[in-house]
């Protein structure tokens, strides 16, 4: 309990350092302070989904969406979501999980990858968030009722073959963020007010 108590503190500001980041990753330029004004609400998997209302001269100009999927290869995986005022999915970033290096992680991640021929052209640093074609898939969808699945279920998203089970959890957890904001659109506008 010492041991505790003396890292509660220098753990919980980690917590929010990350979040803060994450935040400032996804969200379209804001001007208030997202972590301060959340709504959590409860997605139709029954995983509650924690929403940041990002805005902009007092108008919402954009959500993320947060949700811990207890559907992972090695556990729980965070995945967060940015999402137009519409619901429609902007960007996808996984904030936590303990996933199969080289397996999973290739679906989780965002690295920034510099070949020789970029190091020795001297290629510039990208700005932004670096790709990753299993999460940038998710861009421009919108919930429109019936629940994504990837492809080796019938489904129109890509998997990462060797990682299936962390792409099907990642695909779960975007379309909870969607379709729980899609269901609840003027709940979180009137929840940010």
């Amino acid at each position: 309990s010492v041991v505790y108590a003396s890292t509660a503190e220098a753990i919980q500001l980690n917590f929010q350092k990350r979040t803060s980041t994450a935040l400032e990753q996804i969200l379209p330029a804001f001007d208030n302070v997202p972590a301060d004004e959340t709504v959590t609400l409860v997605s139709k998997m029954s995983w509650p989904v924690k929403f940041y209302v990002a805005k902009k001269d007092g108008e919402i100009v954009g959500y993320a969406g947060e949700v811990v999927t207890p559907e992972g290869f090695s556990g729980d995986v965070t995945v967060m979501t940015s999402l137009k005022t519409d619901g429609t999915v902007d960007k996808v970033i996984v904030t936590a999980s303990a996933e199969t290096p080289g397996l999973g992680t290739v679906i989780t991640d965002r690295k920034i990858r510099k070949t020789i021929v970029d190091l020795i052209n001297g290629a510039a640093e990208a700005v932004g968030l670096p790709p990753n074609v299993y999460l940038d898939q998710y861009e421009g969808r919108r919930s429109e009722g019936t629940a994504w699945t990837v492809v080796n279920d019938g489904g129109d998203v890509d998997a990462k073959t060797g990682a299936t089970i962390t792409s099907r959890a990642v695909c779960g957890a975007v379309y909870a963020v969607s379709a729980t904001c899609v269901e609840h659109l003027e709940e979180l506008a009137k929840g940010a007010e």
